[in-house]
């Protein structure tokens, strides 16, 4: 696939931004974005970025939404019971921002959109981006995070578990985590076990969760209508 379809400065951007992180194998990592076809790839078969190069401007917007509001609201401070969230880096919003979506790399096939699905993909979303981001740098717990529960809402029909009464631990993207409690574990041990293992416990321990989720849906937005959100790509 061509290597050419992203702006030149988009594309740079992005490099730059990961080598920033000075994270061991963030180079094989960017080698395998160049070559797998990240910079060419849309970010949908229709919708929002359908044309090539669209995942990489998706996926700066993402990053740039996600710096710009980090730094405008508090989301270290506990403001709820019980809540801890994890201390933020700008690494987590530069690894979380821009590759949150690297799933997607090989998924549409054609020159044009409408694309069409390649049947050959490997299954799943969000740990389809962990499992090949793990292949070349080591996440930080709040990346993974950010990354996991990226599709908030639109994440729940996509990886429902059939005959649960309720969206599995164990599925790719767990609601609840409650269920799962060891009751030979103390509670303090309990709460330690389940600390991000589901959307829920994600979202109110860490806001910036929540937060990536919404910076996600403004660039889907931006995408599908060529308006800039408050923030957007300069």
């Amino acid at each position: 696939m061509s290597q050419t379809s992203t702006d030149v400065s988009t594309k740079e951007r992005i490099i730059e931004l990961l080598r920033s992180t000075n994270r061991k194998g963030v180079d094989g990592l960017i080698a395998f974005l160049e070559e797998e076809g990240f910079f060419a790839s849309p970010a949908s078969t229709q919708f929002h970025g359908a044309y090539p190069g669209g995942l990489a401007e998706h996926s700066l917007r993402v990053f740039q939404l996600l710096d710009g509001y980090s730094n405008e609201i508090d989301l270290v401070t506990a403001t709820l019971p019980g809540q801890k969230p994890i201390p933020i880096e700008y690494d987590n919003i530069v690894i979380a921002g821009l590759l949150h979506d690297i799933c997607k790399v090989g998924a549409y096939i054609g020159t044009e959109a409408p694309y069409t699905w390649n049947k050959k993909q490997p299954r799943g979303h969000a740990l389809l981006s962990l499992q090949r981001i793990r292949r070349f740098i080591k996440l930080k717990d709040l990346e993974a995070m950010m990354i996991r529960y990226h599709m908030g809402v639109y994440g729940l029909y996509e990886f429902y578990e059939e005959g649960s009464w309720e969206y599995g631990v164990n599925a790719e993207y767990p609601i609840r985590g409650d269920h799962s409690r060891d009751d030979k574990l103390s509670k303090e041990e309990s709460q330690k076990a389940r600390y991000g293992q589901s959307l829920r416990n994600a979202w109110y321990h860490n806001p910036i969760v929540k937060l990536m989720y919404f910076c996600d849906e403004l660039a889907t937005m931006w995408d599908a209508r060529g308006r800039p959100p408050r923030g957007g790509v300069d």
